[in-house]
């Protein structure tokens, strides 16, 4: 005779290099990939990070969604701030632009990070008038730098 009983179920962990996000309400897994860069704005100089969240399958009409983040040279990676975030249809053209509202950067160890973000369309510096308005709910788990 065997027992049986309630157990509780463990959640399963996020895999790594993957995200998600809902635009406008219409929820988008993806891949994720981040590839570093350095620069200057202005004669100042930049790390910068570019994290693209590609969605699997395709969704919405959404090609990809790029976060594009800085930090100042040598500070430490949990330093890395949003400047804005990208939204590319079909074949990769001119990008919506959006606004951060809300970005937190978490070491996921051994040279990986997880993260937060949502935004908003940025009407002032985006080139298409965009039937997108909001990112919510934005997610990518355990992808290397």
């Amino acid at each position: 005779m065997s027992a049986s009983g309630c157990s509780k179920k463990e959640e399963a962990s996020p895999a790594p290099n993957t995200g998600s996000f809902q635009l406008d309400g219409t929820a988008i897994s993806c891949q994720a990939k981040a590839t570093r860069s350095a620069g200057s704005i202005g004669g100042t100089f930049y790390d910068f990070l570019d994290l693209d969240l590609t969605p699997t399958p395709a969704a919405g009409g959404v090609g990809r969604l790029r976060l594009s983040l800085y930090k100042v040279p040598g500070s430490p990676a949990s330093t890395y701030l949003l400047h804005n975030l990208l939204v590319y249809t079909g074949c990769n053209g001119s990008p919506y632009n959006f606004a951060g509202t809300s970005f937190t950067l978490t070491p996921a160890g051994e040279g990986s990070f997880s993260g937060r973000f949502a935004g908003k369309v940025s009407a002032s510096s985006s080139s298409i008038p965009g039937p997108y308005t909001t990112i919510t709910n934005g997610v990518f788990t355990t992808v290397p730098f």
